[in-house]
């Protein structure tokens, strides 16, 4: 039952105790492409979550038993995933590894994990409420949000948990097209929390990024040249390197950009075009120049994940892991 036809708000639901104990994990784990997920230990893995979809958040709530979460460079630079998880963990404990710091989390208790770095979770059997914010959605009023840890508990946070929690209830009578104003609502007590709790900064810097990124998206891909973008955008190089400085920087984010597109080309089956088109396609100078940067980026050449990706055609349906998966890929 991928969808609870009493809400207005859509729900994804899904429940692994219905299934054989050894197929179990193996459904659960097939909801993310965002991290690379293991078990702690084998045996029956019992998991119940619900999601909603709400447009820029997506809130998930779930009962789930222990695993680990790995979400390393090369994942990072495969799968883009440009939203922020405001993690509220309300039984159970988890530890948190990023930027080679590991922190051990018992509920009660929220942090912040940035899918645009590494980091990796293991936990114990635990039961939280899952923010995923589009990243564009929330520091549009709370600024940019370059961290990965626990959050100092501040009343904001109870209050947010609380509101959401109270929405869930009120999901099944309210108005489907009253979710961008739901989420709105969640993300400005969020970014008060945020705010409160030393994390962000008010400013203008994030409609100069937005409109910085709508310039590269319009570029010919491997085209992009740095003195036309300041001029496009009216400001320095300094300015524009800050903008982007936790990419490494305007080319370095464009770079990654255009092997991202390259990695979905070489994931797709039925995708036959040569490497070297798909290196024209996506702006590297030739098939070299592709496969040299490919390897470096995703620890992988070309060939080798279009084998592993490849499978003969097959009527393809839709799973409720699927639907879960490209609920939290669309966020925005």
């Amino acid at each position: 039952m991928p969808i609870d036809s009493r809400s207005s708000i859509p729900k994804i639901v899904m429940d692994t105790s219905t299934l054989p104990e050894a197929e179990q994990f193996a459904y659960w784990a097939a909801h993310s492409r965002g991290a690379r997920l293991r078990q702690v230990a084998p045996g029956p893995f019992l998991a119940r979550g619900d999601l909603w979809s709400l447009g820029g958040l997506q809130i998930t709530l779930v009962d789930i038993d222990p695993f680990v979460a790995v979400r390393d460079q090369a994942l990072v630079n495969a799968v883009e995933a440009d939203y922020i998880q405001l993690v509220q963990l309300i039984e159970g404990a988890i530890t948190f590894e990023a930027g080679g710091v590991t922190m051990d989390l018992e509920a009660p208790v929220s942090f912040v994990r940035d899918y645009g770095q590494p980091s990796t979770a293991t936990s114990t059997r635990m039961r939280c409420l899952i923010l995923y914010f589009s990243r564009d959605f929330l520091e549009e009023v709370v600024g940019p949000v370059n961290i990965q840890r626990a959050l100092v508990p501040v009343p904001e946070l109870d209050l947010l948990r609380d509101v959401a929690m109270d929405l869930i209830r009120f999901f099944p009578a309210a108005v489907a097209s009253s979710a961008p104003l739901y989420a709105t609502i969640l993300r400005d007590l969020a970014a008060a929390a945020l705010l409160r709790a030393g994390v962000g900064r008010h400013g203008d810097q994030l409609s100069l990024l937005a409109k910085a990124k709508a310039y590269v998206a319009t570029q010919p891909p491997g085209s992009l040249s740095v003195t036309e973008a300041t001029a496009a955008l009216t400001i320095s190089r300094s300015a524009l390197y800050r903008l982007f400085e936790r990419d490494g920087g305007l080319l370095a984010y464009d770079r990654r950009r255009r092997l991202r597109a390259a990695h979905r080309a070489m994931c797709n089956p039925l995708n036959t075009s040569t490497l070297a088109e798909i290196a024209r396609r996506y702006g590297f100078r030739d098939q070299a120049a592709l496969v040299r940067s490919f390897r470096k980026a995703f620890g992988r050449s070309p060939s080798e994940i279009r084998e592993q990706h490849a499978r003969p055609e097959t009527v393809v349906t839709m799973t409720q892991s699927d639907e879960i998966r490209e609920a939290i890929e669309s966020i925005g």
